[in-house]
Formats: C-alpha cells, sequence, structure tokens
C-alpha cells in the first residue's frame, strides 16, 4: 500500500464535497433566478404585447430573448476571463514578481508546496498596500498570488506561510476557476444583489476549507491562529486577543444580528475560524491527554 505524502494527506483531509454540493446549489438558484428575469422582463417588455398572443409568436419570442440572454451571458463571461489575464498583466508591470527577486527563501518554499500539493507552480506577485491581505486569481496557467506589502512587513515567515498555504488552496480545489464562471450572474441587474448575497454562503465555505488546508500543511493551529488574527484586526493589536476577548466575540457571533451580519460577508467571521481551527486541530496534534500519557509511559 502507497503511504500518502504530506501534501495529499492535507489536502484530503482539508477537501469537502459539501463544499461542491453548495457550489451546485449556487449554480442551479442563478440558473433559476435568471431565467425568471429573463421571463418577467419578456412579458412585461413590449414585445408581449395583444398582437402577439399567439403561441407561435411567444415562443419564437421566448427563444429569441432565450438566444439573446445566452450571449450576454457568454459575452461576460469572455470578457470576465480576460479581465482576469489583464489583471495578471497589470501584475507583471507594477509589482515585484517573487520567482525572479531576491526574495528566495519564499519562492523555493512556495514551489515545494506546489510540488506537495499535486499542483502547479504558482506565480506570486507583491504589490504595494500597507493593509495585510492577499489573494488567488486565475483559471489557467500560470495561477498568481497576489500578496500585499503589509503582508510581508507584518507577518513572520512562518505567518507568511501559513497565508500562501491558505492562497494555493483556493487554487487547488478550483475556487478560483468557479470564482469566474460566477461572476456573470453578478453582473445582471437585480440579479447581483441577491446573487452576491448567494455566493456568499459558498464563498464563506471556501475559506474555512482553505483555512484547513492550511492547518493540515502547517501542522500548528497556534500559528495558524496568530495568522488569521493579525490578517483580521492587524498587527499592533494582535497579542491583546486574550480568552476574554475572544469568549466576548463568540458570544456575540452566536447571536441573530451577528449570523445574519455574516451573510453578508465573503468570509466568516474571525472568532468563527479560530474555533473552526480548534475543532480540527485534532487531525495533526495530539491531544493534552495522550501527551501526558505518552510522557507517563516513557522510561524514567
Amino acid at each position: 500500500m502507497v503511504q500518502e505524502t504530506k501534501g495529499q494527506l492535507a489536502v484530503r483531509r482539508a477537501s469537502s464535497s459539501s463544499d461542491l454540493v453548495v457550489l451546485s446549489m449556487t449554480f442551479m438558484t442563478f440558473f433559476a433566478m435568471s431565467g425568471v428575469y429573463f421571463l418577467v422582463s419578456y412579458f412585461a417588455g413590449d414585445e408581449f404585447a395583444a398582437s402577439d398572443q399567439q403561441i407561435g409568436t411567444i415562443a419564437g419570442g421566448l427563444l429569441a430573448a432565450f438566444i439573446g440572454s445566452l450571449v450576454v451571458f457568454v459575452s461576460v463571461l469572455l470578457l470576465g476571463m480576460f479581465m482576469v489575464r489583464m489583471q495578471r498583466q497589470v501584475m507583471l508591470g507594477n509589482a515585484l514578481q517573487v520567482e525572479y527577486s531576491d526574495y528566495a527563501w519564499l519562492r523555493e518554499w512556495a514551489n515545494q508546496v506546489a510540488a506537495d500539493l499535486e499542483m502547479p507552480r504558482v506565480e506570486i506577485f507583491v504589490t504595494q498596500d500597507p493593509v495585510i491581505n492577499a489573494y488567488a486569481f486565475g483559471y489557467i496557467k500560470p495561477y498568481t498570488i497576489v500578496l500585499h506589502s503589509g503582508s510581508i512587513r507584518y507577518l513572520t515567515h512562518d505567518e507568511l506561510k501559513v497565508v500562501v498555504v491558505h492562497e494555493m488552496g483556493h487554487i487547488k480545489f478550483g475556487h478560483t476557476h468557479a470564482s469566474v464562471y460566477i461572476s456573470p450572474f453578478l453582473v445582471v441587474p437585480v440579479i447581483n444583489v441577491i446573487g452576491t448575497w448567494i455566493a456568499g454562503f459558498w464563498q464563506r465555505r471556501t475559506e474555512l476549507t482553505c483555512d484547513r488546508l492550511a492547518l493540515m500543511y502547517m501542522a500548528d493551529s497556534e500559528l495558524v491562529k496568530e495568522a488569521l488574527i493579525k490578517v483580521h484586526i492587524g498587527p499592533d493589536v494582535a497579542k491583546a486577543m486574550n480568552e476574554t476577548a475572544r469568549q466576548w466575540l463568540q458570544y456575540n457571533a452566536e447571536r441573530p444580528m451577528n449570523r445574519l451580519a455574516q451573510t453578508f460577508s465573503t468570509h466568516p467571521f474571525l472568532v468563527r475560524r479560530l474555533s473552526h481551527i480548534d475543532r480540527w486541530k485534532s487531525y495533526v496534534e495530539p491531544s493534552a491527554n495522550a501527551v501526558a500519557a505518552a510522557a507517563s509511559d516513557a522510561p524514567q
């Protein structure tokens, strides 16, 4: 039996089939909304006049409306794909590309991680922005990760590794692909308002999935949580996030209005991400009882 590598094990433990279920439901909802939208637009428009009551005329009009909507959808999709490629070109002209710089440790480490996760090598760019943040995009090679300069400045090397593995997860699990196909639904009037809210349910799940990948690969829950805390509240007060502050966040996060507020965000609340890491850390870290038992069994 072939033993799993570190990367294979991390990917298997982090992946979730329910993410695909939620994504499928999201697309089905989008298509249903789009169908209702174009039907309402047709019957409310000038095309549905009194002289158009004949079934053949209505069917022909609906077919024309459907074809027109399909053309618009494909056009927006192709435009979105083009803009993603242009986004990379902008980075090539304005940002530091780690692969061709003296920032060698990150380049070499990232290449090793990509190989471990059995995914294509990624381009990593650093752009000037004091806010700690990072994002990934791409639907074909080369895939791209962008790090804000604030991330380089305020995160330790290990914390930066957590962020990079998290972003690699978006590429590995196909989140960047799906985002491209979701985008046309988010530009149609009326649908975009509801569509953005619906897409958030899948987007928040992807963030938790990538957090899990960072945990499984780095095998250090405290490190992952420290990185998340810095990203959310900044480096200056990150150490002030004590247990009392976290319990207060947890208490508020469970209240109905806070649960509702989270549905308008693309990312889960910080305290939910921290709790998620705590629930999954047993996969990579021995429990305190197991450590104590091992210590007691050790020869004196």
